[in-house]
């Protein structure tokens, strides 16, 4: 199908910006021209990131994306000569108690501005907004009050990784925050969210959840897996609060702690970014040392073949009050077909995506005994044979960057008239 009409993505995050918060954006990018709509990408220069992925883009690709200025701590730190900042270990964000919505304010204005040239170039259908961070969705606001053209607000997160209740130090801004998601909700013609606790939290909306490059599936299987004379645990992703990675190391511990020679069978392989303090005080807290091996943040097609060794994969995501995160990882593990220890709030979507998944063991509390059993097992018959799940059982579709698209091409096709 050709591209025949044309969409702005408003996005902050976009590469060549590593790490999970550019997968959604990129693959709008990449995958909407198969159903009809030319992407062209509204971001901010160079700024202080943790992690950089240039092998996302090609050369092409910059003729459709459009980088601006912007007066915010990010962007004017790397005008001072600064390039990366350490990976946080906490879950809570200090930007929005400096300032309002978010630290990215100072970009609202040259994007917007940046928007209406670029509208001003050719017809456009519609525009997106993604968040984080909030402030990506007053350009669109800014933008739909000033041309009315059909917007869809994306949500990622609740606003950021956690709500407005829990993020803002005064009422003033509580409530300031209160005011302006209603406006963006009663504004949009569409709200979308990642999982059911953002569409829930929002009061309405579409629910499309992330997804994987179908690519992912034969990148897990370039390497046939596992070394049987070890057990490999690999996990992917930011380590932090909210993607802990403790319940895992208190388990293998446990198991290590009651027979020696079996903790010389396990090896835990990490890569992505972590908090250095946080992750050498928890191995040494359950004397890991030579079991766990980092690697740090590694360009997504390098990371998963530095994890296609492994014999499982762990995923965590922290259950905090009523609300889940879904982080996009956890599509590429179900690309993978190899069996996955699951420790996540129960009810939560990475709950019902491990279960339809069905292949490995779901914990829904962080119950150490019951992960170490799994291990125990899996030990026991890592001889035997090999879990990985045949290709002729999976469905990659529904787990694919592909089918996220087709999924927002049928709602820009509903909010396009």
């Amino acid at each position: 199908m050709s591209a025949d009409k044309n969409i702005l993505l408003i996005a902050y995050y976009f590469p060549p910006l590593g790490m999970g918060g550019v997968g959604r954006s990129y693959a709008l990018f990449r995958h909407l021209p198969n159903h009809g709509y030319r992407v062209t990408i509204l971001t901010v220069k160079n700024i202080v990131y943790p992690e950089y992925d240039h092998t996302r883009l090609e050369g092409s690709d910059e003729e459709n994306i459009i980088r601006t200025g912007s007066y915010d701590p990010s962007r004017l730190m790397y005008l001072a000569g600064l390039r990366k900042k350490a990976v946080s270990g906490g879950a809570q964000f200090s930007a929005p108690r400096c300032y309002f919505p978010d630290s990215k304010r100072g970009w609202v204005g040259p994007a917007y501005r940046a928007a209406m040239r670029i509208l001003s170039t050719r017809d456009y259908a519609a525009v997106i907004s993604t968040s984080p961070p909030p402030s990506a969705h007053l350009v669109g606001l800014k933008i739909k009050a000033k041309t009315g053209l059909p917007w869809i607000a994306d949500f990622r997160d609740l606003w950021f990784s956690l709500p407005i209740e829990k993020l803002y130090r005064t009422s003033i801004q509580e409530n300031y925050a209160g005011n302006l998601k209603r406006k963006i909700v009663d504004k949009a013609d569409e709200i979308v969210g990642v999982n059911n606790s953002i569409v829930k939290y929002l009061g309405r909306g579409r629910k499309i959840t992330n997804g994987a490059e179908i690519k992912t599936a034969q990148l897990w299987r370039k390497i046939k897996s596992g070394s049987k004379e070890k057990l490999v645990i690999g996990v992917l992703g930011t380590i932090n609060e909210l993607c802990p990675i403790e319940p895992l190391f208190r388990a293998v511990a446990s198991v290590a702690g009651n027979n020696k020679v079996t903790a010389d069978k396990i090896s835990i392989v990490h890569v992505g970014g972590y908090d250095r303090a946080m992750m050498i005080s928890l191995i040494k807290k359950y004397d890991l040392q030579n079991i766990v091996s980092l690697k740090g943040y590694l360009p997504k097609e390098e990371a998963i073949a530095a994890l296609s060794w492994s014999d499982l994969l762990y995923f965590s995501v922290a259950a905090v009050d009523w609300y889940h995160i879904l982080p996009g990882r956890i599509f590429d593990y179900l690309m993978s077909a190899k069996p996955i220890i699951g420790v996540v709030p129960s009810g939560s979507d990475a709950e019902s995506l491990l279960r339809e998944y069905n292949n490995g063991v779901v914990v829904t509390e962080p119950d150490s005994e019951m992960i170490a059993s799994y291990i125990l097992g899996r030990l026991d018959t890592s001889n035997e044979k090999d879990d990985v799940m045949p290709d002729q059982d999976r469905d990659y579709e529904k787990y694919s960057t592909g089918y996220v698209a087709k999924r927002y091409a049928e709602i820009l096709d509903g909010v396009i008239r």
